[in-house]
Formats: C-alpha cells, structure tokens, sequence
C-alpha cells in the first residue's frame, strides 16, 4: 500500500497543534577526577615522598564510576637538595660499653646509634667523602 503526503505551507497548519522542534532535557553530571594540593615533602633534604587524595566525583557525589586508566597520582617522590654530610670527626671514641667489634661484623655501622657509639670503628668502613 503506497501511503501518499502532501507539503503545506506553515500557515495552512493550525498554529497550536505544531510539536515543539527543541525540548531541554537532563544529563547526569559526567565522572570527575579531583585532587587535594600536594602535601610537604616527608623529607627536608635528599628524597622523600609527597602525597595527596583523589576522589572520584559525580556532581557532588562522591562515587567510584571514574576511569582508572586517567586516575592521576597520588604518591610521587620529591628530589630536594642533598643533605649535608657531617666531616668525619677525628677524636671520636668507641663507647666502651658497646661491642663495637660486633657492630662492624655484622654491618651496623649505618644504623644511627652504632655510628655514634662506634664512631672510630665505624670510620673505617665508611665510604670517603667526595
């Protein structure tokens, strides 16, 4: 069956009866990554780590519809100026009270307590400052 239309001009039409040509309507609000500022540096010299929050939002909603893929860092490492090195300090003395024997033998020279307590001894194996 062959359906058959025919074109009139807008004023042949009833004016009230014509469909809208444009009509609003609603979008949910798109999925948003959002940042804190970035923390301080865990460190004041050489390498720490700084951080911040990432959330996902939709809207003001807090939500976990984002996209991985485009999640920016949170964590990342922060280069500051190297630390002063302290001058190996020539008239230091092993405690007596501590293996300083021991402490060389079994590498504790780097934790801080046995390099100050066994500063001669540990003077020895410490690399030569460049």
């Amino acid at each position: 069956m062959e359906r058959k239309f025919q074109i009139f001009d807008e004023e042949a039409c009833v004016v009230n009866e014509k469909p809208e040509e444009e009509n609003t309507c609603f979008e949910r609000p798109c999925f948003k990554w959002y940042t804190t500022p970035w923390s301080e540096c865990t460190k004041t010299c050489g390498i720490g780590v700084r951080m911040r929050d990432v959330k996902c939002y939709q809207g003001r909603e807090l939500v976990r519809g984002c996209d991985p893929l485009t999640k920016p860092v949170a964590k990342q490492t922060c280069t500051l100026q190297p630390c002063p090195t302290e001058p190996p300090d020539e008239s230091c003395q092993d405690r007596p009270s501590t293996n300083c024997l021991l402490a060389l033998k079994v590498n504790l020279c780097s934790h801080w307590y046995y390099s100050k307590a066994c500063c001669h001894s540990c003077r020895a194996v410490r690399p030569p400052a460049s």
